[in-house]
């Protein structure tokens, strides 16, 4: 019993350890940086050294250590499948010319017209709309993706005012999310209740009630399926496009902004390619390259790093363009356009930002002294977006 005791503090002090080092590592590195007058490193701010920075760091490398674990859960037979599957993808992507102009791949959605809306506790309501979204005919992976039932239906969690039409907030979670608690934990309530603005918060594919299992290959984001990425970040546009038509046509919105936290800052990210009435556009937390980050997403065991990197060629590099924020201009008003960004992240890196940042024109940037999962949290930032929304008229 004092044997498993002590394994079993190890295995708990192991991870908090090295969150513990990467955390005073990023001190340090600041410190480094101001001491010899580096302020600036590939286009973001170097913070100023603090106890909270290294706590930052350290929060997410405890989110980020269970990550290789979850890549390990690919097989041999997955990669090999994988693998496959990329170099499919890559032709029919190349014959359908989604490659030279990714504006094809997304076809434009109508309303829906089946929204059915019920009351839940705490002042919510939810309202579900069939998807409607389908790949293209021979489209690798499509057969799997149509197998999954349950993303079929696309449930909205709703704050609403009584009376008059308002302003909607459409908030687009992130990786892992999805679920009832993302109300409270995008911060949205108080917007909801201090702005007088009605928010909507979508679920996106393969997420919450739309999950259909950890395997691989029923995964969105995966690192291992590429084309479930295109063929997620393809349906949540589709979706939240859907939502927006609503929004304007039943619920006569005067205007919606859109805000989305890292994978879903992503999606709002891509869809402001397509679309630009949009109103105020907030990424938080944003990556402006999953292929990186899917690359990035090593397993545990080197020979399943092994056959990681093999998949996570110039493939899969190819194949993510076709879904990338950065391969179309945005659309939106550049004065619209808005990013909040922490500068220790270790799970979306700060550079990322940068990039988006410069694509979007260099437009409004808040950067924190925080890590992807603090730079969304404090009263700075609850501020900062409510100025945000206030100023673009939500």
């Amino acid at each position: 019993m004092r044997l498993a005791t002590r394994l079993g503090l190890a295995v708990v002090a192991t991870p908090v350890a090295a969150a513990g080092v990467a955390g005073a590592r990023e001190v340090a590195r600041a410190a480094t940086a101001l001491r010899r007058g580096v302020t600036e490193r590939e286009g973001v701010p170097v913070p100023a050294p603090s106890v909270g920075l290294g706590v930052a760091a350290a929060l997410d490398g405890l989110v980020a250590g269970p990550m290789p674990l979850l890549s390990s859960l690919g097989s041999r037979e997955h990669y090999a499948s994988a693998s496959a599957e990329l170099d499919a993808a890559v032709r029919y992507y190349r014959d359908a010319g989604w490659l030279d102009d990714p504006g094809l791949r997304h076809r434009r959605p109508d309303a829906p017209d089946d929204v059915a809306v019920e009351a839940v506790p705490h002042g919510v309501e939810i309202a579900r709309f069939d998807s409607g979204w389908r790949p293209e005919k021979g489209e690798p992976g499509a057969e799997r993706w149509l197998s999954l039932g349950a993303n079929e239906q696309v449930p909205v969690r709703l704050l609403r005012h009584p009376g008059a039409p308002r302003p909607w907030l459409v908030a687009v979670h992130g990786q892992g999310m999805g679920r009832p608690g993302d109300v409270e934990m995008l911060r949205v309530r108080h917007l909801h209740e201090e702005l007088g603005i009605n928010v909507a918060l979508p679920v996106l594919p393969l997420h919450g009630p739309r999950a259909c299992g950890l395997s691989p290959y029923r995964q969105f984001a995966s690192n291992v399926f590429a084309a479930n990425n295109v063929l997620g970040l393809t349906q949540s546009v589709w979706d939240v496009r859907r939502l927006l038509r609503w929004l304007r046509d039943d619920q006569h919105a005067p205007a919606v902004g859109l805000l989305g936290v890292s994978l879903g800052a992503y999606v709002i990210n891509l869809l402001s390619t397509l679309e630009g009435d949009i109103d105020c556009l907030i990424a938080v937390v944003p990556t402006s390259d999953l292929a990186a980050s899917m690359r990035d997403a090593t397993p545990v065991t080197p020979t399943k790093r092994r056959l990681h990197r093999e998949v996570h060629d110039h493939r899969s590099v190819l194949v993510h363009q076709v879904v990338s924020p950065l391969a179309r201009p945005c659309l939106v008003a550049h004065q619209q356009r808005h990013i909040v960004a922490g500068q220790v992240d270790r799970i979306a890196p700060p550079r990322g930002a940068a990039e988006l940042w410069r694509h979007w024109d260099e437009p409004s940037i808040a950067w924190y002294p925080r890590g992807h999962v603090t730079a969304w949290r404090g009263s700075n930032y609850d501020n900062h977006i409510a100025s945000v929304l206030t100023a673009s008229g939500l």
